[in-house]
């Protein structure tokens, strides 16, 4: 297999380019600086922001938020059988009001097709009743397009990061990394525009040095969002890997410090026997942690949702 990456504005390739597609007419769709971003679902409600009249001693309504990073492995589930809607299920359950997700992919013949953050998207309004937001970019495509030539896709194969949320959120942004990465880039609107970042870094031993570039890149650009800032996803490094001391220098852990506080849930891993996926945050003065939680997917849906447990953390931001 042929893995290719791409430029913004390769028409040709598609790569880093708008890539979402809606399914329903009546659901508005803004195309913004090359993007496509769309409201999923057009019924249902969003979560409203707080009254301003509960305010506290900075004048600002407390918002919580509740924030998840899950690498969904193209919807492969623990029985080894693609089953997009395990991951729907998670989420769902799971209460989260944004998603960090990675390893979502488009027109891909093994994986039924699907424009997975479409259906995503669309299998959350019809579990929750509420209105989802979407966004998805590449980090990468092939020249397969037998999706295409089959009458079910739009285009060549493609994998990337997606964000997910019940909540407002601005157009995205995104960041190329070294060895076909991105960071991806979002603010909630209704949370004091939060921004919050995505990635999901290269894996094994021997993407050391290009993990150790990525981060470097990575931190330099998320920082410049200012504060406070949210910045988790698939890390593929244990917490004591020394390619993540810029992160740990520079941010807090928010799963270490829940448990610190007394306040987690789960068994503090994500993969097998390891923690390679974080939520990174700086408070910026305006944010506090209330909690952490592994979400148990065997326990919450009844059937292993991945191969990575979601990792969710809630904040109240002023």
């Amino acid at each position: 297999m042929t893995f290719l990456r791409g430029e913004p504005g390769d028409k040709a390739g598609a790569s880093f380019a708008p890539l979402m597609r809606m399914r329903r007419s009546s659901c508005a769709v803004a195309i913004l600086s090359g993007w496509l971003f769309a409201a999923a679902a057009c019924g249902g409600s969003s979560p409203a922001t707080p009254s301003a009249t509960s305010t506290t001693g900075s004048g600002r309504a407390p918002v919580r938020l509740k924030v998840m990073t899950f690498n969904i492995q193209h919807g492969i589930d623990g029985t080894n059988r693609y089953n997009l809607q395990r991951a729907i299920d998670t989420i769902a359950r799971a209460q989260a009001d944004i998603v960090g997700l990675q390893e979502v992919t488009r027109n891909h013949p093994y994986y039924a097709c699907d424009d997975q953050p479409a259906k995503l998207a669309a299998g959350l309004r019809a579990a929750t009743g509420q209105a989802w937001e979407v966004a998805y970019e590449q980090e990468w495509f092939t020249l397969d397009v037998s999706c295409q030539s089959s009458g079910r896709g739009d285009g060549r194969e493609t994998e990337g990061l997606a964000f997910l949320t019940r909540r407002a959120m601005s157009p995205p942004s995104m960041q190329v990394l070294p060895d076909s990465r991105i960071g991806l880039q979002i603010a909630i609107r209704d949370a004091y525009s939060l921004p919050i970042v995505v990635t999901h870094l290269s894996s094994g031993a021997a993407k050391l040095s290009a993990r150790t570039q990525q981060i470097d890149r990575l931190v330099a650009w998320a920082r410049a969002f200012g504060q406070p800032l949210i910045l988790m996803g698939d890390f593929n490094a244990g917490p004591q890997a020394p390619e993540l001391t810029p992160v740990v220098s520079g941010f807090r852990d928010a799963w270490a410090d829940a448990a610190a506080a007394g306040r987690t849930i789960g068994a503090g891993l994500t993969q097998r026997t390891t923690r390679i996926d974080y939520i990174f945050y700086i408070d910026g003065g305006s944010m506090a942690l209330e909690s952490a939680e592994f979400v148990d997917t065997a326990a919450l849906i009844g059937v292993i949702a991945s191969d990575h447990q979601p990792l969710a953390a809630t904040f109240t931001i002023r």
